[in-house]
């Protein structure tokens, strides 16, 4: 019948409000069986709150907010001398709660056996879920590609043909082919370093991409 965070507090507000709505009985939160006093004095009457189930449930998740519903099951039982001063206190605590409202009430029943009653009530729990970190994209700049292309020939000119052409700061390998040319492409504007070898020998070389794209590397035959 109504909605909070702790059942602590939800008990006691309840023991409250039945102390406030029948201010001649003696009310007090109870557990276990039923503890009434066996003999009660005349004109006292006694009013045990006592929890007697609950059940439990997820509700599905709604953003990034993840809500879990604990219903109670609260009984309400009257003890007094009078038995016809009992009914009336039960009748009034019974029409009571089916007019209680306060905020975030349902309207569940109210169920009466013999001298007790049983009234449903709700704790809502939310918790939020982590949010995910934003993922941070790397921004690459694009460039158009252009053609770089050499050949490798001994200082007189001969053609190497199979000569390497490693490409620096990358796994990148070029073979030259029967005439000793060679080509890749690579981002207009770029630098390349490569270092080439071929009979044993070795040069490091800066490759750059031009109007002609026709770089000729002399090695030592």
């Amino acid at each position: 019948m109504t909605s909070t965070r702790d059942a602590a507090d939800l008990t006691t507000t309840l023991v409250e409000w039945v102390s406030n709505l029948l201010p001649d009985a003696k009310v007090r939160a109870a557990t276990g069986p039923d503890q009434s006093p066996a003999v009660i004095p005349g004109g006292e009457k006694h009013v045990a709150v006592r929890l007697v189930g609950l059940e439990a449930q997820q509700s599905p998740r709604s953003g990034d907010t993840i809500s879990q519903e604990l219903r109670l099951d609260y009984e309400f039982a009257v003890a007094c001398s009078d038995a016809i001063a009992a009914h009336q206190a039960l009748a009034d605590l019974a029409f009571a709660l089916v007019e209680r409202r306060a905020p975030g009430e349902r309207s569940d029943h109210v169920r009466g056996d013999g001298n007790r009653i049983t009234a449903a009530f709700t704790l809502q729990r939310q918790r939020d879920l982590p949010r995910a970190k934003p993922v941070r994209e790397r921004v690459f700049g694009l460039y158009p590609n252009v053609q770089v292309a050499g050949v490798v020939r001994a200082q007189d000119g001969t053609p190497i043909p199979r000569a390497r052409v490693q490409i620096q700061d990358s796994d990148r390998l070029i073979i030259t082919n029967d005439v000793g040319a060679f080509g890749f492409a690579a981002p207009d504007g770029s630098v390349i370093r490569a270092k080439v070898s071929a009979k044993g020998k070795t040069t490091d070389v800066e490759l750059k991409p031009d109007k002609s794209n026709l770089i000729t590397l002399t090695m030592e035959a």
